[in-house]
């Protein structure tokens, strides 16, 4: 991960559950303590854990280098020639 993918800025109040292992919206009923503020910076890796953001979508393998094709037999039919 990058140094930019690290870190993410918080851009509403979240707060922990009663169990505390999670983190939701302000107004939702299970809220029971602040736990971010609007412009908090935390890591990525804690916000993904708690729940406040989507995790991170990790980039599509590179494809296979495709094989070069076997090169085409241009003799389609036996030469009438060979051997005169």
């Amino acid at each position: 991960m990058s140094d930019d993918d690290t870190w993410v800025t918080i851009k509403q109040h979240w707060c922990l559950t009663e169990a505390g292992d999670r983190v939701v919206p302000e107004t939702d009923p299970e809220a029971r303590w602040l736990h971010w503020t609007p412009g908090t910076l935390v890591l990525r890796e804690e916000a993904e854990r708690l729940g406040a953001v989507e995790p991170a979508a990790k980039p599509a393998p590179a494809p296979e280098p495709k094989k070069a094709a076997a090169p085409a037999n241009k003799m389609t039919r036996p030469a009438q020639n060979k051997g005169r």
